[in-house]
């Protein structure tokens, strides 16, 4: 019953086999059984999802079997739920095959695979065996893999192997070296890092100038000076990351910032204490200092950013056509609708677009609808091309149109149009179309999210997410984090209406960005 063909159903059988020399309940065997009976006969990805739940608690070597084979399932969440079942499991024995087999596996993805089920079932048993596969492999696939692993196994002893990784050839295995780096804290890899502030790459940068502030290296602050006279996002970062070394302020402004280190220099100056930090940190917050956003030009509902590569996204779906509850916020509009409050914002927004900014516009309801479909600059022309295209916009099955469907004008509207559809907005982001079938995922390394040149996504909604793939704003929050992590976007979210708002808060404060609640 437990047979499978290739690589790792080999290896599970092995386990299976050296398995014997423990005691397995029987029940869990069974259930592993009746699941191989019957998750074939299931075709909709939710009964799929459903089914693989039940193995949870059902830990033994045909489950992982199991586990690791719907690891290669065509469905993202199936996937995704094998993976979290496999994260609970937590007895040696059902891994020590697995960890055994790391250095004689010829297949790189298979073993890039192992990998991260170890790193996230936090097997820290596999150590050793994973700290020599570091010093083995060349595959970038395996290298990402194992530095995630690190990372969820917090062992500082690593730091050879991930100091090695900051110089890859990879940009996707050095970015995650140095969020490694910083969330192991291995303060002698922080002077190691700073080369990585002159990457070609910016998501490289931007991990580097994270790590740097939290591993505080000294060596960091002339160059992060001189990366803050580039425009765009990474003057923001690197203003927070000479804070977090410093705890000094002094926005954005490169020249303050040289004129007073080198004032610094002179007077002795010694970097700050963790507690020292932590103090100035706090009082920081008490003010509510928008720090390094002093000089930021591009702004929209009130957020601001030195980004220079800005994706809007605004939701026109039926419901944007009703009018606001709390009028006394609105004042000055033609009407009192949602959708009119939002056209004037992005209409402002799109105004206050600094000339080396390069943007695009999408509308979302049931489907998207793209201005261009890539980043253009913001010169007169595509501002004011993209302002009458905003002007245009109007909500999907709206007021009126219900109003035409109630009189029996079925023909001309589509109410089924103006729904929701949250989840493929915001993938969008990430150029993935969740209705279309996506490759199966097998590691997080994602050699696209390199090439995107997009770094802060606006979004604005009022209604909570009602089709598309994924509803459940849980599950949208998970799938958004999970190809965030190497794409490294800034996603700030605006509410405006009844909408149940901690949803838009938290996909803020989960992807480094900022949530305005404009009002009911």
């Amino acid at each position: 019953m437990f047979r499978r063909t290739g690589t790792i159903a080999a290896l599970l059988l092995s386990a299976f086999v050296a398995a014997q020399k423990v005691t397995i309940d029987p029940t869990r065997l069974e259930a592993v059984k009746d699941f191989q009976k019957l998750f074939k006969k299931y075709k909709e990805e939710a009964l799929q999802v459903e089914a693989v739940l039940t193995l949870k608690g059902q830990e033994c070597p045909p489950a992982v079997d199991e586990l690791l084979r719907l690891m290669k399932n065509p469905a993202v969440q199936v996937q995704q739920t094998a993976l979290l079942v496999l994260e609970s499991y937590r007895e040696q024995p059902t891994f020590q095959p697995l960890m055994d087999s790391l250095l004689s596996l010829k297949d790189e993805e298979q073993r890039a695979l192992i990998i991260k089920v170890l790193g996230a079932a936090k097997m820290t048993a596999a150590l050793p065996m994973l700290k020599k596969t570091a010093e083995v492999t060349k595959s970038p696939a395996v290298k990402f893999e194992l530095l995630r692993a690190f990372s969820h196994l917090g062992d500082g002893s690593v730091e050879p192997m991930v100091g090695t990784m900051l110089s890859d050839p990879d940009a996707g295995v050095r970015m995650t070296a140095a969020d490694c780096a910083a969330v192991l804290n291995l303060r002698a890899l922080g002077k190691h890092v700073v080369p990585l502030l002159d990457d070609p790459e910016w998501q490289v940068q931007s991990a580097a100038v994270n790590a740097v502030g939290k591993l505080r290296p000294i060596e960091a602050i002339s160059p992060l000076i001189e990366l803050m006279r580039k425009p765009g996002r990474i003057r923001t970062e690197c203003a927070d990351s000479l804070f977090r070394i410093t705890a000094y302020e002094f926005g954005v402004e490169p020249d303050e910032w040289a004129t007073a280190w080198a004032s610094m220099q002179k007077l002795g100056w010694r970097p700050p204490t963790d507690e020292e930090l932590a103090k100035k940190a706090e009082a920081r917050k008490k003010n509510d200092v928008k720090y390094g956003k002093k000089l930021a030009h591009n702004t929209f509902a009130g957020i601001q950013t030195t980004s220079t590569r800005v994706l809007f996204i605004i939701d026109v779906s039926g419901s944007m056509d009703d009018r606001v509850v709390e009028v006394e916020k609105f004042p000055g509009y033609a009407d009192l609708k949602k959708f009119t409050v939002v056209k004037k914002n992005l209409i402002d927004a799109l105004d206050s677009l600094t000339q080396d900014t390069f943007f695009d516009i999408v509308a979302f309801a049931s489907d998207l609808h793209v201005w261009k479909g890539k980043l253009v600059p913001a010169n007169i022309i595509n501002r004011d091309t993209a302002k009458a295209w905003v002007a245009r916009l109007n909500p999907i099955g709206g007021t009126e149109d219900q109003e035409l469907s109630q009189a029996g004008l079925l023909g001309m509207v589509n109410l089924s149009e103006g729904k929701t559809n949250t989840l493929k907005a915001l993938l969008y982001s990430f150029s993935i179309d969740p209705d279309v079938a996506q490759r199966t995922t097998i590691t997080g390394l994602d050699k696209n999210a390199i090439k995107s040149k997009l770094d802060t996504v606006y979004f604005l909604s009022d209604g909570r997410p009602s089709v598309g793939k994924l509803v459940d704003t849980n599950e949208i929050l998970k799938e958004v984090k999970r190809c965030n992590d190497m794409y490294r976007l800034v996603i700030h979210t605006i509410a405006i209406g009844e909408f149940e708002k901690e949803f838009l808060r938290s996909l803020a404060a989960q992807n480094g960005g900022e949530f305005v609640d404009l009002g009911r």
